[in-house]
């Protein structure tokens, strides 16, 4: 019944997405089935509602992704983001390769709604390579996700080798050809048919000055991310520091140019950044995982299935899109299915293949997840429907996934 009923309340939400209705209102009608059909009342799931609005751990996120749009509001009024795409292009020398690898970069700074902050980037290289709107959203995403696999400091990375008890490196280095796999086909079907002028030859003098101009204009993201990482402060507070830095580069601009006058009321620019719909998304997202999170049917259902006798790898496959795709995070399928999977492996080496198959399994299903909030996010930045997105991962993830499954037969042989 556990596993009927999550199917039933992912299909409603899905249809009620293609329907136009807010992701998150989506995700709170289909949180509320799922409560009804595991026979808890309509007083618990008021409870829930209640407890997770209030929680800290939705407040912050709600804070800091308010903070980002503002930021990325900001920072494409004033012009800035334009300049530091300029800055970036002329030191990579290449549009493509700066769309490819801008998402990434980003994204090794793991922090909360960081899929956001490199929208704006796709945003304004897509225009410049004639890139359509669901293709951008899948360009932000893929590439983000892409060191996803072999990035020693990622949080599941490091919770996958704690949990196995395993080294890291080792871990690392078997998933390092799915993450090239990744910027390889990513290239192949999003950026191959797209045509960029050749830049323009400059002197090395105009080199280090596009360096200069990279670090000044990507200065409140820079400082948004590292305030996190070098000083420890938490990341609204670094990010209310960006949106500072960002209204003093236009103050400087001001006086030394009129073109970055901006009549506009500062409060007003401010307001002009808050997307309400991103704030109902949020909140949809964190009341469908806590009522996951509340099934305790569905991890006794995991454990009989694996005594029954069912192949390691299609438990593997049923529980990890049972658990990544409610809960649209690939920790609880780790956290779940390491403790329940690995102590079975013979040997180390079968144990990595195994952890692998769990890692790649788990993440597949939870980037494909309605409540994947990198994904929640990105949909309301672009303006672009679920399904559409979907469209162009029809051949890249199973394509991905056939790479781990090369991996893990030939070093099992």
């Amino acid at each position: 019944m556990v596993f009927f009923s999550l199917i039933l309340s992912m299909a409603i939400i899905l249809l009620l997405v293609s329907k136009k209705v807010n992701i998150g209102y989506s995700l709170m009608i289909g949180a509320t089935l799922l409560a009804l059909l595991n026979k808890k009342g309509l007083l618990y799931i008021l409870q829930i509602i209640f407890e997770t609005i209030l929680d800290s751990t939705t407040i912050t996120l709600v804070v800091i992704v308010l903070l980002i749009s503002i930021l990325g509001h900001l920072m494409n009024k004033y012009e800035i983001l334009d300049r530091m795409i300029l800055a970036l292009e002329k030191m990579l020398r290449s549009a493509k390769l700066t769309i490819l690898l801008a998402p990434a970069i980003i994204g090794t700074l793991l922090v909360t709604g960081g899929a956001l902050m490199s929208c704006p980037v796709v945003e304004k290289l897509g225009e410049k390579l004639d890139i359509s709107k669901n293709k951008r959203a899948a360009i932000n995403l893929i590439f983000r996700h892409a060191l996803y696999f072999m990035f020693p400091l990622s949080t599941s990375i490091i919770m996958a080798s704690k949990i196995g008890e395993f080294d890291v490196m080792d871990f690392v280095k078997l998933q390092f050809p799915i993450s090239i796999a990744i910027y390889i086909l990513g290239y192949i079907f999003y950026l191959r048919g797209h045509t960029e002028q050749r830049p323009d030859r400059i002197s090395s003098k105009e080199y280090l000055q596009s360096i200069f101009n990279f670090i000044i204009y990507s200065s409140p993201i820079l400082i948004s991310l590292l305030g996190v990482i070098i000083l420890n402060i938490p990341f609204y507070l670094s990010l209310i520091v960006g949106i500072l830095v960002s209204i003093i580069i236009n103050l400087y601009d001001k006086k030394h140019n009129s073109k970055y006058h901006h009549k506009e009321n500062l409060l007003k620019t401010i307001y002009e950044g808050i997307k309400p719909s991103m704030i109902i998304a949020i909140l949809g997202i964190m009341i469908y995982k806590n009522v996951v999170s509340d099934l305790d049917e569905l991890y006794l259902q995991l454990n009989l299935m694996l005594e029954k006798g069912l192949p390691i790898e299609l438990l593997i496959i049923i529980a990890a899109s049972a658990i990544s795709l409610s809960l649209g995070s690939t920790q609880p399928t780790i956290a779940i299915l390491f403790p329940m999977i690995l102590p079975l492996a013979p040997d180390y080496n079968t144990k990595l293949m195994y952890a692998m198959f769990i890692y790649t399994s788990g993440f597949l299903f939870y980037y494909i997840s309605p409540i994947h909030l990198c994904q929640v996010l990105t949909l309301e930045y672009f303006d672009v429907k679920l399904k559409d997105l979907y469209k162009n991962y029809r051949l890249i993830l199973p394509s991905i996934y056939v790479v781990m499954v090369i991996i893990y037969i030939i070093n099992l042989r």
